[in-house]
């Protein structure tokens, strides 16, 4: 089934807020319980955990915008969607990725994330950045 408007503005606003590199915009729309698993690494458990996670990675990066291409939703809360993420490095270049994800959402919450994604681009990318402009990876906020 289709995805309904309110599910697909949630998800466009919670994209929004992530690409701010701000964990207080994007954390609220986390339960406390909420568990996060990225593609083939361990799941992760709980609100503060999960931004530390999203942290670490969007630091070393301008920002993370995403692109909804297709959402279905399931009864039970439970969201699919395809995105594409546009990552965008402070040098200016941009590296983009197709992923899906399996989301649960109750009270307008994420109480668990699945995100499938290969990200081999992105870390090549990150190595390279590290490597041509050491200073310039963790730079948040530049």
């Amino acid at each position: 089934m289709t995805a309904t408007r309110g599910t697909v503005d949630l998800l466009t606003e919670y994209y929004a807020a992530m690409e701010t590199n701000d964990p207080a915009r994007y954390g609220v729309y986390y339960d406390e319980d909420m568990t996060l698993t990225f593609g083939n690494s361990a799941t992760i458990h709980g609100r503060q955990n999960v931004l530390a996670a999203f942290a670490e990675v969007l630091n070393k990066v301008r920002s993370l915008h995403h692109d909804l291409v297709n959402v279905w939703e399931q009864d039970g809360g439970v969201v699919v969607y395809e995105s594409v993420g546009v990552w965008n490095f402070f040098d200016g270049t941009q590296v983009s990725i197709n992923a899906c994800t399996v989301l649960t959402v109750a009270d307008g919450k994420f109480t668990d994330q699945r995100i499938y994604v290969d990200n081999t681009p992105l870390e090549a990318a990150l190595a390279r950045a590290a490597r041509d402009s050491p200073d310039a990876v963790g730079r948040a906020g530049s």
